[in-house]
């Protein structure tokens, strides 16, 4: 398939390094394994839980969640586990294994030049923290409380007070200045005659991916002559490697505080997660320089269900707190809102009361529905407030897509604002769907036909099949039409099994996520119980004769417009076509044995 994950990577190169990655081994390094039968069992690293449902099959060389639902092979691990491409788990894992992973692609060489201009402009700014230009940053660590353990853990640097130092330093040692532009770290001169260094003058927070490599920065301004006129935060913009709206700072440290304590902590600032890092309160990461986004949150929801969110005590803070509950609530968040008193940041709270106080605080952080009772209350129950705060969480509510998760919600709702669940129920129905009209008591959906579940069965069965066997998989294309898989997972899923052929890898040429977790789960169910043979023919037989349903309907119609017409010709040739079809259906049904 041409958009497989392959990219420009050879096939040899592919299951070489798959060939000498063992899945136990490597999974091993995030997870607690003990054996389990033929598999081994853990806890999922992909989602919070107290009962082992992480299976992970050696013999098969793929792992499993029956939780999540999330699977695939050391590649999809990788892949998974620290946000990378294809092409980044297989060099990494090649990297483990000693074999070299070469691509042709123009865009790989791209990233890497990208890759390694970024890690050289960190290496940079180090070093200009730790020598005679780093003296400010120094001190300005120094007052912030910030010791050298966490400086040298987050690579902490400093950006000299000179307007080119980073482009003469970096382009003798082979970046490209037209690298340097496009990560933004230099600038181009408005009169369009050479560029000067966008980060002067600042102490240096390099952003690094979940993989541990360094992709975009942050810098704020450190005292001087300008400081009164630069802007306090300077942030990278967005590149081909950087997507502010798509990372977390200081995620990649602290995913496994986040795991361990089945909670994140959510700041705004860098130095803000900093300090509470420092004062062993690691399960907290900061925005990157932007307001929090619905893809943060949905990397978040990857460790943990749970969110505290800690943000400075001003209004503009709350305003950015309220912002991010409801985000958080709709990925499935249980959400709490710190509050801490009045001039104070996470940061200056940490350092003036402590890291135990700062836990005093977390532990008895009220839920978001609470947090916003209290706003209210500090209006001594202002009626207009109060309207305003219930719709904003009937909107936010209306958002949740967890139907248990919504009624704890509305239950809070109902209790703290002395409301109805009907009321709220009727409400929220009306928002989700403002032209319904309300259903008729005691009414509920029309069960599923037996016909389509038997299809799903049918697909399910015969891929199940395919995924075990590379010979299946041939005998799947040649036996059936693309259109009998319908245009879901199943299809795509099928699509992979035909282009891997015989080979058997269809982990290869799957294009998402979904459909490797999807093949995963029914290759680790393994081949349907019974005969093989006579299972196919009854699958086949089952999607064949709902093909034939559809023609045998498409019949139907053309002839009694054919017997509307008088078109004798027209009748003649359809009731034909009606005999062949019932004389398809005929031979379908015969066992595998009679044909």
């Amino acid at each position: 398939m041409a958009n497989s994950r392959h990219g420009r990577l050879s096939t040899e190169v592919i299951e070489s390094v798959r060939t000498a990655t063992d899945i136990v081994e490597l999974v091993g390094q995030y997870v607690s394994l003990k054996r389990s039968g033929a598999s081994f069992k853990g806890l999922c690293p992909f989602h919070t839980e107290k009962t082992p449902s992480f299976m992970v099959r050696p013999d098969k060389q793929m792992y499993y969640c029956f939780g999540c639902q999330r699977g695939g092979d050391v590649f999809s691990f990788v892949m998974e586990q620290d946000g990378t491409s294809f092409v980044e788990a297989v060099r990494t894992l090649g990297g483990r294994a000693g074999i070299a992973v070469e691509t042709s692609a123009d865009t790989d060489r791209a990233h890497d030049e990208l890759y390694a201009a970024a890690e050289a402009a960190a290496r940079f700014f180090v070093e200009t923290l730790h020598g005679p230009d780093g003296q400010a940053a120094r001190g300005y660590l120094q007052r912030r409380a910030i010791g050298r353990d966490i400086a040298e853990r987050f690579r902490l640097g400093a950006a000299p007070d000179a307007w080119d130092r980073l482009d003469q330093t970096l382009r003798p040692r082979g970046i490209a200045q037209e690298t340097l532009l496009r990560l933004g770290l230099v600038t181009r001169r408005r009169s369009g005659d050479g560029v000067y260094d966008t980060f002067r003058n600042r102490l240096i927070f390099p952003i690094q991916s979940l993989s541990g490599r360094v992709i975009g920065f942050g810098g704020r301004i450190l005292p001087g002559p300008d400081e009164a006129e630069a802007p306090k935060y300077l942030n990278s913009i967005d590149s081909p490697i950087y997507h502010k709206s798509r990372l977390l700072y200081g995620l990649s440290d602290a995913r496994g505080a986040i795991r361990r304590a089945e909670a994140a902590i959510l700041t705004e600032g860098y130095l803000d997660a900093l300090s509470l890092f420092q004062g062993g309160i690691e399960n907290v990461v900061a925005v990157c320089g932007t307001a929090f986004t619905e893809m943060q949150a949905a990397l978040l929801h990857r460790y943990t269900h749970r969110a505290y969110i800690l943000g400075d005590s001003d209004s503009a803070g709350r305003r950015a707190a309220v912002r991010a509950a409801g985000l958080l609530l709709e990925h499935g968040f249980l959400v709490h809102v710190v509050e801490l008193p009045s001039g104070y940041d996470p940061d200056s709270f940490v350092r003036e009361y402590g890291a135990d106080a700062m836990n005093t605080r977390l532990h008895e952080a009220p839920g978001y529905i609470t947090f916003m009772k209290l706003l209210v209350d500090r209006r001594a129950g202002d009626l207009a407030v109060k309207e305003r705060v219930v719709r904003h969480l009937l909107d936010d509510l209306g958002r949740v897509s967890d139907p248990l998760l919504q009624e704890l919600y509305t239950k809070e709702l109902c209790r703290h604002f002395a409301l109805s669940e009907a009321t709220v129920a009727a409400t929220l129905e009306r928002r989700r769907n403002p032209r319904s009209a309300p259903p008729a008591p005691g009414s509920s959906p029309p069960p599923e036909s037996a016909e389509s579940k038997a299809l799903r069965d049918a697909r399910r069965g015969l891929l199940r099949l395919g995924v075990c066997s590379g010979s299946w998989a041939a005998r799947l294309a040649s036996a059936l039409k693309a259109a009998d898989w319908g245009s879901g997972v199943e299809r795509r899923l099928f699509d992979a099994l035909l282009a891997a052929g015989n080979e058997g890898h269809w982990r290869d040429h799957v294009t998402s996520a979904e459909d490797d977790s999807f093949g995963s789960q029914l290759e680790f169910e393994g081949p349907p119980p019974g005969d093989p043979e006579q299972l196919f023919h009854d699958y086949r037989a089952t999607l064949i004769e709902a093909r034939f349903e559809v023609t045998g309907a498409d019949l139907r119609r053309r002839l009694a417009e054919a017997e509307g017409r008088g078109d004798e010709e027209a009748i003649s040739r359809l009731l034909e076509e009606q005999r062949a079809l019932a004389r398809d259906r005929s031979e379908l049904r015969r066992p595998p044995s009679a044909s």
